[in-house]
């Protein structure tokens, strides 16, 4: 096996060469990538390494160099060409990102993998080693990949990381095909294909925002254009947004909402120096908030709290779900958590468990989980301890 010691093997080092390799990815119909970036001190996450694996062949491309990137970038959307990644959703956002297109046909075997037992998140070592019977050494990954010129021990760990992932879709793809678990998992990698996973609405990222639950409607629709206002201003500056202002401070500004420089400056936490340097665009922000009509603000849908007969069948069917889970060799955290059993309870009380807006209720969670779970609480099956493993199993009546 050649190793990275002979690193001048592996480079692809002008765009024709790239075109040339791309090409053989677009006759075969699929290609494994990953990426090496830094992002701890930017809004936009620096592009440092590309790793590609095309059949047998496995390349690195600097980015760094005048290469152009056009030949992978326009791959990108094509639905005719798999991507195959391991925990690819960084990776695909810088592709979205560098390319402007949505991607399509994105292959994840730590996805895969989760639907064959080898829980929520394997690791790419744990994937190969479980999968392949392939070993895989680690420890490069926090290292400075921006600098140049590679180590070649940051070289070698770089073109480990897709030398595996062409054999690991394909016995990934034939064992779920086996198990019936492969349209599943597919369905599950169809985040990848959807706009908003890369651009979501405010709204959905306001949820993310700490202590955002805290505020009132009124409150949480000034923080809507508080947050705006931070990512332009992050995105301007190619800062964190933590480094612009953190979570806590954009919440209390917006349950505050000083209306002038004074009582900008009086608020709790606010670096006077941030307050000057930013002071103009927070105000603006607000007073974009306060204009808004309170007619015209959403109300707030507080979930409705469970009765006490509720609660106790919330810990009967969490219990049930992870039962399930276990069965059938899926981590329950990919399935659903305790919110999702909540809303399905409460759906259950209101005769709406035909519903597939609920998580529990749709797609292969559905089949596999949620119509389970409502049978359990219609009393049609039973939770008992099986002696032999000492696990809990749901059995029908």
């Amino acid at each position: 096996m050649k190793h990275v010691g002979d690193s001048t093997d592996f480079y692809l080092r002008s765009t024709a060469a790239l075109n040339d390799f791309m090409s053989q990815a677009r006759s075969d119909g699929r290609y494994g990538i990953d990426l090496e970036f830094i992002r701890e001190k930017s809004y936009y996450p620096k592009l440092a390494l590309i790793q590609i694996s095309v059949g047998e062949e496995l390349r690195l491309i600097d980015p760094l160099t005048e290469i152009s990137l056009e030949p992978i970038l326009e791959t990108v959307c094509d639905e005719k060409i798999v991507k195959i990644v391991h925990a690819g959703g960084q990776d695909m956002e810088i592709m979205e990102l560098e390319s402007g297109e949505t991607p399509a046909n994105v292959f994840d075997t730590q996805i895969a993998a989760a639907f064959l037992g080898l829980g929520l998140q394997p690791a790419y070592s744990v994937t190969c080693e479980r999968i392949l019977g392939k070993f895989v050494e680690k420890g490069e990954s926090w290292t400075d990949w921006l600098k140049r010129p590679l180590t070649a021990n940051q070289e070698s760990y770089a073109i480990d990381d897709v030398r595996h992932l062409i054999p690991l879709h394909e016995a990934l793809t034939e064992k779920l095909g086996s198990e019936n678990r492969l349209n599943w998992a597919l369905a599950e990698m169809e985040k990848y294909d959807r706009r908003e996973t890369y651009h979501p609405p405010v709204e959905s990222s306001l949820k993310k925002v700490k202590r955002s639950g805290s505020l009132d409607a009124r409150g949480l629709s000034q923080l809507g254009f508080l947050y705006e206002w931070r990512e332009s201003e992050a995105s301007r500056q190619d800062r964190p947004r933590r480094r612009i202002l953190p979570d806590e401070i954009l919440v209390e500004l917006a349950r505050r909402a000083p209306s002038n420089s004074e009582s900008l400056r009086s608020l709790r936490g606010l670096d006077s120096r941030d307050a000057r340097r930013y002071g103009d665009g927070i105000l603006k922000a607000i007073s974009r908030g306060r204009s808004i009509p309170a007619t015209e603000i959403p109300e707030i849908k507080r979930r409705r709290r469970l009765e006490p007969e509720e609660e106790a069948a919330l810990e009967l069917a969490t219990s049930a779900l992870r039962a399930l889970c276990r069965a059938e060799r899926i981590a329950p955290p990919l399935v659903g958590n305790n919110a999702d059993v909540e809303d399905l309870i409460r759906a259950k009380a209101a005769g709406e468990t035909q519903s597939d807006s609920l998580k529990l209720l749709s797609g292969w969670r559905g089949e596999l989980f949620g119509e389970r779970i409502v049978a359990f609480l219609s009393g049609q099956s039973v939770l008992r301890i099986d002696a032999e493993t000492g696990y809990p199993v749901l059995e029908d009546r």
